[in-house]
């Protein structure tokens, strides 16, 4: 596992820390991501679970089960993890995406899918909100796995509170950094795009932002020498990209703070591949604020043609129609338990 920059990951195997860089703009193509024979995506934590859809070559649904009384079943909440699993030539490797809203509901959908994850790689995490967060450290804990690498934005350790017009106000802490520690993570906070498993898979690090209606979140506010002062753009926000051979790439972005097209637009660049072949996760557009972006957004997806998209999480119902109006061919509706082969 080795870092865009060329520091190897045993070079940090000792402390754990990766000094953050200071984040420049990478040319086109500049990652050098290596392609790969196929991707699948399990959605273990989604704000949505249906267990009535049907699968398709492709998409496989969670196992339907009547005995609801006797055994545990999915549990659906306002929060999003991936488990992002690689193959090339035989070998398959595996990346841990974000890990939901509470404590215990990723280890539980884990346990439910009959998933183990004694294999994992990494974790990645796209951002520092705590329903990205909240089941990382009972994760760990479970794994019990020791140098586990796990990747973020060093600005994900920020204490934040979301502001709403109402007054309301939500309070958002970051990871518990001791704790991960404590409990042998190694952690590497990085703006710059990270290569993973043998360069298979690119972590995007900080996302450019192109377009003029994506402006992150004007809600958010950071904790800075004991006062609260604005904190919109969300730097942190992260996703994860893959080449899928004769396919093109497959990106994955927990919640698109950066904005859903500059993501793709993103991937394209750093990437140097123009063809975006899939888009799972989150776009944010849900809520008063965003819905008015909605129709720009979709009609941008709609000129980069993914040929599958599964929205998920915070992308809201009035987006997820309109896309799947718009992109009838291409939309995938998600659901906890779901498996995409890509």
């Amino acid at each position: 596992m080795c870092l865009s920059d060329g520091i190897s990951l045993s070079s940090i195997r000792a402390t754990g820390r990766l000094p953050a860089p200071s984040f420049t703009t990478p040319a086109k193509g500049v990652a050098h991501l290596q392609t790969v024979d196929s991707v699948d995506a399990t959605i273990l934590v989604d704000n949505t679970i249906d267990i009535l859809l049907s699968s398709t070559p492709n998409v496989t649904r969670a196992p339907l089960t009547w005995d609801w009384s006797k055994r545990p079943q999915l549990i659906a909440e306002h929060g999003y993890s991936l488990l992002l699993s690689v193959q090339k030539k035989g070998n398959v490797k595996t990346i841990l995406y974000d890990a939901g809203l509470s404590p215990d509901t990723i280890t539980h959908n884990l346990s439910v899918l009959g998933i183990q994850l004694t294999e994992l790689d990494a974790i990645v995490l796209s951002h520092g909100h705590a329903d990205h967060h909240g089941g990382l450290l009972g994760l760990v804990h479970s794994l019990g796995k020791k140098n586990l690498p796990l990747v973020l934005h060093p600005d994900a350790w920020k204490n934040r509170k979301i502001r709403f017009p109402s007054g309301a106000e939500m309070h958002m802490p970051p990871p518990d950094r001791r704790a991960l520690e404590k409990n042998d993570v190694k952690i590497i906070d990085s703006r710059a795009p990270s290569l993973l498993l043998s360069d298979q898979a690119l972590v995007t690090g900080q996302v450019e932002r192109v377009t003029d209606y994506e402006k992150g979140f004007p809600l958010q506010y950071e904790e800075k020498n004991e006062e609260w002062e604005p904190d919109p753009w969300i730097w942190d926000d992260q996703g994860i990209v893959f080449n899928v051979n004769g396919k093109g790439l497959v990106v994955a972005s927990s919640c698109s703070h950066s904005g859903v097209v500059n993501v793709l637009q993103n991937a394209k660049r750093l990437t140097g591949v123009n063809k975006v072949h899939a888009f799972i996760g989150g776009m944010h557009l849900t809520g008063g604020i965003f819905e008015k972006i909605i129709p720009q957004t979709i009609q941008d997806i709609a000129k980069i043609n993914p040929q599958i998209i599964i929205p998920g999480h915070c992308t809201g119902w009035r987006a997820t129609h309109l896309i799947s109006r718009e992109m009838p061919e291409a939309y995938v509706q998600g659901s906890t338990g779901t498996r995409i082969h890509f």
